[in-house]
């Protein structure tokens, strides 16, 4: 491959930063990851995930790791099952489709998962960190602060345990929701969604000490959906020792709705006749939204695989140094805030149409008329 190689700087080891560097790493491109949890089992983290076969399945393929997904996603994880406040079951659909291929253009079977295949964070994770070289994480390595080197355009990355500085060509902020990173680039932070508050609870080895609660979830999920209410279980975890999670979810109907969503958009777009500063966002960090789409890990895993094709773009142009960078880095964002927001707007339909007046019986007639293919489910 052509062109100086930059040194890479990922802060934050979750889904996006985590994907960035297998996608990295599978292209040839060495990067430093800082986390600064202890190691990937330091805390919780979270629930499972459903992987689209047009966006977060593509990404795990640029890394190489599709065929090690098929053998880690967890079985029967797509099944799902919608019911009223009452106990009413109006829709259920048993997963009959995860494991198999999508067609190719070719009338032949693709090396993608049909629908939405489930898998485990933890699972994922370990996934994505197997896949790369030992020493690309930095655990315990929380980053104090992200400063420009004077007279150029790279970046002086500070820990906090006050070792020297070290020098990145390119920062990327995968840091989440409560992003630092983000700091560099606007002052707007996180805010509450239109007044929904979520409790996260869960019912561990649920098949053993609730074998009702176990039944009643299935092996996938479970939504009830009313008017200004909603319960979305989940099975997390495979076989005797699985759980259960559900948030339950109260939509404050009486509070002042927010100003629009979080995004960094408009003080990039006020940039763009300018040399963007060598240094970006994936994820979270970038587009927080709301969970109601299930959309939001995809969207992340599709932001690494784009940075990657404009960063190996830029090596194989022998632009890597120099404004070339940095004028790829405004086409991503460009195309990361306009995929995003497509994103972002279904998710937000989606949170208002659930918790409406018979949003249970909504959600079934977009889904059945979707037919096999969940990628066809429109909120409007």
């Amino acid at each position: 491959m052509a062109g100086i190689t930059p040194k890479i700087a990922i802060i934050g080891a979750g889904p996006a930063g985590l994907m960035l560097a297998s996608i990295l790493h599978h292209s040839n491109i060495s990067c430093t990851l800082f986390e600064r949890d202890s190691s990937a089992v330091a805390r919780a983290q979270g629930g499972t995930l459903d992987i689209h076969e047009y966006s977060g399945q593509r990404a795990l393929d640029a890394a190489g790791l599709l065929d090690e997904f098929r053998t880690v996603m967890r079985q029967g994880g797509d099944a799902i099952r919608i019911l009223t406040k009452n106990g009413t079951v109006l829709f259920e659909h048993n997963g009959e489709h995860e494991g198999v291929s999508t067609e190719g253009e070719d009338g032949t079977d693709s090396k993608f998962v049909k629908g939405r295949p489930e898998i485990d964070r933890p699972a994922l994770k370990n996934l994505l960190i197997a896949s790369l070289l030992v020493d690309t994480i930095h655990w315990s390595s929380k980053v104090r602060s992200v400063t420009p080197v004077p007279d150029s355009q790279k970046w002086n990355i500070q820990l906090d345990d006050d070792s020297e500085p070290v020098t990145f060509d390119l920062v990327v902020g995968a840091d989440g929701a409560w992003s630092r990173t983000r700091a560099l680039l606007t002052e707007q932070q996180p805010r509450f969604t239109r007044g929904i508050t979520a409790l996260d609870v869960w019912c561990h080895n649920v098949d053993e000490a609730a074998p009702d609660v176990s039944r009643f979830v299935g092996p996938g999920s479970c939504f009830l959906f009313e008017k200004d209410r909603g319960l979305f279980f989940q099975r997390n975890g495979q076989g005797s020792k699985a759980d259960a999670r559900c948030l339950a979810c109260v939509k404050m109907s009486t509070l002042t709705p927010p100003s629009p969503a979080f995004s960094v958009k408009r003080i990039l777009l006020a940039m763009h006749e300018q040399p963007v500063l060598r240094v970006t966002l994936v994820g979270d960090s970038a587009h927080l939204m709301t969970p109601f789409a299930g959309v939001g890990v995809n969207v992340a895993m599709m932001d690494a695989l784009e940075l990657v094709r404009g960063i190996v773009d830029c090596f194989r142009m022998g632009n890597a140094d120099g404004e070339g960078l940095a004028v790829m880095l405004q086409q991503y964002e460009k195309g990361m805030f306009a995929r995003s927001g497509e994103e972002a707007a279904k998710t937000e339909a989606a949170m208002h149409l659930q918790f409406q007046e018979g949003g249970a019986e909504k959600m079934v007639d977009i889904i059945k008329s979707a037919g096999s293919n969940p990628e066809d489910i429109v909120f409007e």
